[in-house]
């Protein structure tokens, strides 16, 4: 099927004069119809067919297509960014409080990276490098990325992704020069999808909710989205509301707020309870309040070389000791985070991340705790409620992701334990809990894997033979691997589970035990 859309209800302005009144009388059509595909998974080969752009080398957007700006962007390299929204005729996009707002289908959100000649003056002119489309389809999201010929008047569908050489004056003047890599279509699930489900990951109140200068003047960019009939829901008081600040103005925050929104927009799309890295136990969402959940005196996990030897994500008050700060600025395959998206180091960013950590004030309980957890959590087998314990296993927590016990449906990157009760001791079950790698179960160390050149991950092995290994991956899937790609491969002294003595209160630790406990079949 294809879906085109004639835009007829924003009336006698271009959408890029974004303050355009609605009651003005004459309606205007599109220069061109925008065309939608909402069912092939082979999207058209040029960007210009979607006729998004009424001029599209110098993306001057249809009528219909929305530009819009976001309070903090995800670092790609010293690149910057250009957004555009596309919702078709007589829909809305639904308001949401919390995470990420509905679009209907048909919608399609275009991300545009270029790069200026002089990163310090716009003015010396700029070149396009790839633009990235996020189209709502009746199955579901789909993404697809255009790189721009050395022309620039057209993008061309890059399904296996694509080098580009670039050069620019940065910041001290310095002439750099780089090979910017734009993903594979299938890469863009790496930071999309949460869930199993693929969806937009910056469109949240908190990153949309500022002023806009628009033609006529100043005004909340999301009121102004109600003023057009883009969404719906819009409280009346939403500019009073939370905002993430830009995270490299100190004039909207504090070294705190923006660190903390640097890390959602760069790290937080697989860090969340929901994520792809949800199996590591570290939060690096904005309004996520709880230290250990944000790395404070956090140890690694079947971080290999990526933790650097290092004992905590974050140490408080010594950032050279945080493995936090130490994969932000690495370049190192199997070190770096995040691993797709980047290969360069946010300079700024880490500078601003270390500011942060020197800020944190040191708490030595929490530090013992964390070094010393069986002797934290010991009095946790008095606390007997297997009842609590099933819901924190299969609820609060999701150790459901990773094992399966009394219910046959689980993960299968740790070990069984259905029968566990039978085969240890209440003691050894709360130290798995506690400290998961002080005694990894046999066949279930973490490997790390680099292949194909420039590609790393992390499994369990449940198959290998002299050609192919096989690992089973933290968001449940497999994945076999040709031998002769691999070009290293290690294997973590790290349980690839999390230490929960940061997470869990005394009484939790005990309940999940006696949980663990009546498995005994």
């Amino acid at each position: 099927m294809r879906f085109k859309s004639v835009f007829l209800g924003i009336v006698g302005c271009l959408p890029f004069l974004a303050g355009c009144d609605r009651t003005v009388s004459i309606q205007k059509k599109p220069e061109l119809p925008i065309v939608v595909d909402l069912e092939s998974r082979r999207p058209a080969k040029l960007l210009s067919e979607y006729g998004l752009f009424i001029d599209l080398k110098n993306q001057v957007p249809n009528v219909g297509v929305f530009p819009y700006e976001l309070n903090s962007t995800h670092f790609a390299d010293y690149t910057r960014s250009r957004h555009y929204l596309y919702v078709p005729p007589g829909t809305q996009a639904v308001y949401q409080k919390v995470g990420i707002f509905k679009f209907p289908v048909g919608t399609v959100l275009i991300q545009t990276l270029y790069y200026l000649n002089d990163i310090r003056d716009a003015s010396k002119g700029e070149k396009q490098i790839e633009t990235r489309l996020l189209i709502h389809q009746n199955k579901g999201w789909l993404g697809v990325p255009y790189v721009w010929n050395e022309t620039g008047d057209d993008a061309r569908r890059a399904v296996a992704g694509r080098k580009t050489p670039v050069s620019w004056k940065h910041f001290d003047g310095s002439d750099r020069a780089h090979n910017f890599v734009t993903p594979n279509m299938n890469q863009c699930k790496q930071c999309h999808v949460n869930r199993e489900v693929m969806a937009p990951i910056g469109m949240k109140v908190e990153n949309l909710n500022r002023d806009v200068e628009f033609v006529q003047g100043t005004k909340n960019q999301l009121k102004h989205w109600d003023d057009l009939g883009l969404i719906n829901d819009v409280p009346s008081d939403v500019e009073t509301g939370s905002k993430f600040p830009v995270w490299n103005d100190p004039t909207t925050g504090d070294v705190l707020s923006r660190a903390r929104a640097w890390l959602e927009v760069n790290c937080a799309h697989c860090h969340n309870p929901e994520g792809p890295a949800n199996v590591t136990g570290l939060d690096l969402s904005y309004h996520q309040e709880d230290p250990g959940r944000f790395g404070v005196y956090k140890p690694p996990v079947a971080a290999g070389r990526g933790s650097r030897g290092l004992r905590f994500s974050i140490e408080p008050g010594k950032p050279e000791k945080s493995f936090l700060l130490h994969r932000i600025q690495s370049t190192e395959l199997g070190v770096m985070m995040p691993t797709l998206g980047r290969k360069l180091v946010d300079e700024e960013g880490a500078s601003l991340i270390a500011d942060w950590i020197r800020q944190i004030v040191p708490d030595n309980d929490a530090e013992q705790r964390m070094l010393n957890p069986m002797d934290t959590f010991r009095d946790a087998l008095i606390f007997e409620d297997a009842k609590l314990g099933r819901n924190l296993f299969y609820s609060k927590y999701l150790c459901v992701t990773c094992h399966t016990a009394d219910q046959p449906d689980g993960g299968n990157i740790g070990p069984k334990l259905n029968g566990i009760g039978s085969r240890l001791q209440p003691e050894a079950i709360l130290e798995s809990i506690v400290s998961p790698s002080a005694k990894i179960t046999e066949g279930y160390a973490p490997i790390l894997i680099t292949y194909n050149q420039d590609e790393t991950i992390s499994g369990r092995i449940v198959f290998e033979d002299e050609h192919t290994i096989t690992l089973a991956l933290p968001d449940g899937t497999n994945l076999s691997i040709d031998k002769t790609k691999i070009t290293k491969r290690e294997t973590s002294d790290q349980s690839p589970m999390p230490s929960m003595a940061g997470l869990f209160t005394v009484e939790e630790a005990g309940a999940l035990t006696s949980f663990l406990v009546s498995l005994t079949e």
